[in-house]
């Protein structure tokens, strides 16, 4: 069969096809925010180091500098101990959700520095979700920040939340992106394999040559298709 014989094919059923392409994205991008982690929340830490105190005169001149530096350090180490299994657990007892995963949730957790400022973020199905861990964990810092501290060896170093937990919609995220688009690959493939299933349970002639083919005649004449612009 011809080039031509499949595109009248899809010209007289492309209905068919639209409609299974609609439907299989629209039901995918419908049951994107249950399937993957669509919401992050965000909060800001700034860690500090004091000054050590001076005793009379004799004091070093890089005090500042050196305070400066550690606390540096430590935003780099407190990042870590943000994404660790034992923080998380923490915020976990915090929150009081005996429910959460923290072994999945901790696949979306993340921190970023920007010199002296740590920004945790969590990303999660929900937005009431993500707020809640992140609010869960700035008050573990607040409250157990000392201890997370004394086991990097600053005691004297405190963090405090300068940027509340704040929630964003992620549109698409590359995963439900391509999910997105392969659900779409998927409706198009199941919309060519019913016009092709319409078309075999189809017993309409539409051409000479199908009459042909069924009748083993030759067609000697045919009525022509009334141009319905000139009724």
């Amino acid at each position: 069969m011809s080039v031509q014989y499949y595109l009248d094919v899809l010209r007289r059923r492309w209905r068919l096809l639209v409609g299974c392409i609609l439907a299989v994205g629209l039901l995918g991008a419908a049951t994107l925010p249950l399937t993957y982690n669509n919401y992050t929340a965000t909060v800001g830490f700034v860690v500090s180091v004091p000054d050590e105190p001076r005793v009379g005169t004799d004091y070093y001149m890089y005090n500042n500098l050196y305070a400066w530096q550690t606390s540096e350090y430590l935003i780099d180490d407190l990042g870590e101990v943000m994404k660790s299994r034992a923080f998380l657990n923490d915020v976990k007892q915090e929150v009081g959700d005996p429910n959460l995963d923290v072994v999945n949730l901790s696949r979306d957790v993340g921190t970023r520095r920007t010199h002296r400022v740590l920004r945790f973020t969590v990303t999660a199905r929900t937005a009431q979700d993500a707020y809640r861990f992140a609010e869960g964990a700035a008050r573990v810092i607040e409250k157990k920040g000392a201890d997370y501290f004394a086991q990097l060896g600053a005691d004297r170093a405190r963090a405090r939340v300068i940027d509340p937990p704040t929630v964003t919609w992620n549109l698409l995220s590359v995963r439900s992106g391509l999910d997105l688009a392969a659900r779409v690959l998927l409706g198009g493939i199941l919309g060519l394999t019913l016009v092709a299933l319409a078309e075999m349970l189809d017993t309409t002639i539409r051409t000479s040559r199908q009459a042909e083919d069924l009748l083993g005649l030759p067609v000697l004449a045919e009525v022509p298709v009334m141009d319905r612009a000139r009724g």
